[in-house]
């Protein structure tokens, strides 16, 4: 895909009024799931013996966040291809319980 000049790529799905949308930086994520769906909780570290304050919680079907994840795993290998990869610290992978799967994949 192309970059287009408002930096998104062609095929994104254009949103109307982007300037009254609230942003949010989030250094932090908890996720929360049940048959029904899932619910991320994004939020900001205040200290490191202190948990993250949320600053917004969002509610999504199975079906919305397989996509999802799907997307930003897309959007990540791009991102590695176009500007280098993402290093992160090697107890990282272990203490989440993940395997970096997308190694090599660049």
């Amino acid at each position: 895909m192309d970059d287009t000049p408002d930096g998104s790529t062609e095929g994104d799905v254009e949103f109307e009024d982007m300037d009254e949308t609230p942003e949010f930086y989030a250094d932090s994520v908890n996720f929360m799931t049940n048959v029904y769906g899932f619910t991320l909780d994004f939020g900001v570290m205040q200290a490191q013996d202190r948990p993250p304050q949320t600053t917004v919680r969002v509610r999504m079907s199975p079906q919305h966040a397989k996509i999802m994840a799907l997307l930003l795993r897309k959007n990540v290998q791009e991102y590695e291809r176009r500007i280098g990869t993402i290093i992160l610290p090697e107890g990282l992978y272990k203490d989440l319980g993940v395997q970096d799967d997308m190694a090599g994949e660049v």
